[in-house]
């Protein structure tokens, strides 16, 4: 085996051992940054939520009697009890969706089957022993 030989082989195998580590180094960036994009998603998902709440004291982005606004939090952000319209109100931010239940609460309302029940019940029933 001549010198040029011995130094090709040991160019290749450094080559090799190099792209293994960089290989390895790849995987762990990407690794950190799945965590890194996972956590900038759950905060803009809770900053959301936390900014809905706020949603009605802005006059430039509630349209309505904010007294007349009752919140919910979920399956709707909240209900406007105007004086000729009772108004199911979702809140979004960003390309925020529609979960599936607010689709099919949005469905039932253009559906028109939303009903008004009362339900009764006697409070001062007497106690069995």
């Amino acid at each position: 085996m001549t010198l040029l030989e011995i130094i090709l082989i040991a160019l290749i195998i450094l080559l090799i051992i190099y792209l293994a580590d960089r290989d390895r180094r790849y995987k762990e960036l990407t690794d950190r940054f799945n965590v890194i994009n996972k956590d900038i998603r759950s905060l803009r998902i809770r900053f959301g939520k936390q900014i809905e709440e706020f949603i009605p004291f802005f006059d430039d982005l509630f349209p309505y009697d904010r007294k007349k606004f009752y919140a919910l939090g979920q399956p709707i952000d909240g209900i406007y009890f105007g004086d000729d319209k009772i108004v199911f109100l979702e809140f979004k931010s960003g390309n925020a969706g529609k979960t599936q239940m607010e689709k099919k609460i949005e469905s039932l309302v253009k559906a028109k089957k939303v009903e008004f029940k009362e339900i009764r019940y006697n409070y001062n029933r007497e106690r069995r022993r």
